[in-house]
């Protein structure tokens, strides 16, 4: 499939990297809320990139989501009920839902920017 976005410069290739194999910001809004357990933030997943006007806003605005907030792909055991019920709305839920629950994108990239600094000084 042909994609009209350039491939990300090397700074953008590092950033998804590092978002890729932390925490999903969707889990981390959920604690930062008092809904779910630190120890309940999956970590790994797919970089969502975000978009204005229905165009993608590039490379670097994106952020880390698990397969379930991301694709609404149950973990385990877990059934479709039971992962809304413990992990929240998934994006495939709808957009509006999503951000009403998690944040704007902005928010959630502001928040992956953060973490990934974090992780890079420790």
């Amino acid at each position: 499939m042909w994609s009209k976005a350039p491939p990300p410069t090397a700074a953008e290739g590092a950033r998804i990297e590092a978002s890729k194999v932390g925490p999903c910001m969707a889990c981390l809004s959920l604690v930062v809320q008092g809904l779910l357990d630190i120890e309940q933030v999956f970590v790994g997943g797919d970089y969502q990139h975000t978009k204005s006007g229905n165009i993608r806003r590039g490379h670097w605005f994106g952020f880390c989501l698990c397969v379930w907030h991301h694709r609404r792909h149950p973990f385990g055991n877990n059934s479709f009920a039971q992962m809304r019920e413990k992990w929240g709305p998934s994006l495939m839920d709808g957009s509006r839902t999503f951000h009403e629950t998690y944040g704007t994108d902005d928010e959630l990239i502001a928040q992956q920017t953060f973490i990934n600094e974090q992780r890079q000084a420790a």
